[in-house]
């Protein structure tokens, strides 16, 4: 049984691996969860190390804040910010899909509790959270780009760490899922990476459908400057 690459990461998009189809009581523990994950530690270990580099010297000293306390309180930050935009771009979508239901809904729901696709869904888990963890740090980046908040960014699509790089899980677990797939004789996992990628397509047809354009994703971090603020990192021209 073959599938593209393409279509294992669809398939892997529409198992809550991002904002637009997670259950909505699913989200916050998605986010939460990837930042427990070792390229979610080392993403929160850069964002400390940016923390301290860009931070107010004199501002530290007049707030008494030590340079270890801001990484932990960094870190909390943006679990808090990606957190509400993963829920904000998720209850966009969970409109358009209530207003345009997908045929093979109910089936794909019941073969998820199928062991074959159990599996699958087991072994992608580092990709997803990989996933939820780019985009959070690629959109505060962004933001923090467009505000002029004075702070270094983190996201290795924008630095080209390649340590940070290096350890983001997607290729591999890519390549294990392929491995998975081309030796499964399962046809519930079959049907289940057709009714994927048929989903992924109705879906797009659906967010196509919508008349007014949605918020950009980065948009959603306005208002992280005052968190930021009182760790000491500035902003303005």
């Amino acid at each position: 049984m073959l599938f593209s690459r393409r279509t294992l990461v669809i398939a892997l998009l529409l198992s809550a691996a991002s904002p637009t189809s997670a259950r909505s009581q699913d989200r916050a523990a998605l986010v939460r969860e990837a930042f427990a994950s070792p390229y979610g530690k080392a993403l929160t270990i850069e964002l400390g190390k940016a923390l301290r580099t860009s931070a107010d010297p004199s501002c530290l000293a007049e707030k008494g804040l030590a340079a270890d306390q801001l990484e932990p309180r960094g870190h909390d930050i943006i679990l808090s910010w990606g957190t509400r935009m993963f829920e904000s771009t998720g209850a966009l979508i969970d409109q358009q899909n209530a207003a345009n239901p997908f045929p093979g809904a109910t089936e794909r729901e019941r073969l998820e509790r199928n062991a074959d696709v159990k599996r699958f869904l087991a072994i992608e888990q580092p990709m997803r959270q990989a996933k939820v963890l780019d985009l959070v740090f690629e959109h505060f980046d962004r933001y923090v780009l467009i505000s002029g908040i004075k702070l270094g960014a983190v996201s290795p699509v924008a630095t080209g760490n390649k340590e940070l790089l290096d350890r983001n899980p997607i290729g591999a677990t890519e390549d294990a899922l392929e491995r998975f797939v081309a030796k499964s004789k399962s046809s519930a996992l079959k049907r289940f990476l057709e009714l994927s990628e048929q989903a992924a397509f109705a879906q797009r047809a659906a967010t196509g459908r919508i008349t007014s354009p949605p918020p950009l994703p980065h948009t959603y971090f306005r208002g992280v400057e005052d968190d930021l603020a009182a760790l000491c990192i500035r902003s303005g021209k």
